[in-house]
This record gives structure tokens, C-alpha cells and sequence, in this order.
């Protein structure tokens, strides 16, 4: 699995974009600090997680099954 940091942001979603051209949407993680705000990337089927620098335990539970970043 391929996760996004920041998936929100324009840059995130200028990622998720242009790996949607080459990978599955279940193949990719978006990480976000609000996930609220990211559901449609979940209407894309990508995985929408909760992950904030400032709350580092949201971080393990993030990442599961991550192999790039």
C-alpha cells in the first residue's frame, strides 16, 4: 500500500491523482489530520486515515499495512 501525507492539501491531491493513473484506488492511503474533509477521496475508494503530527498516536495505526510513503 501507497500512503499520502497531507492528502487534503493540493499538493496531496495532485498525488493521489496521478497514482490513481497507475495503482487501484484500495492501493492507496490517504493520510490526513480530519478525515471529514477528505470524503471524496473515500468516494474514490481510497482509504481516508486520521494521522497528525501532533498527535503521534494516530500514527501506528496510520501506517498499518504501508510500504511507501
Amino acid at each position: 500500500m501507497i500512503a499520502v501525507t497531507g492528502a487534503n492539501g493540493k499538493l496531496g491531491r495532485q498525488v493521489i491523482k496521478k497514482l490513481l493513473s497507475f495503482y487501484p484506488a484500495e492501493k492507496i492511503v490517504g493520510l490526513t489530520r480530519d478525515s471529514q474533509n477528505a470524503t471524496d477521496l473515500s468516494a474514490l475508494g481510497i482509504q481516508v486515515r486520521e494521522a497528525d503530527y501532533d498527535k503521534p498516536e494516530t500514527l501506528l495505526a496510520a501506517l498499518s499495512g504501508v510500504e511507501k510513503l
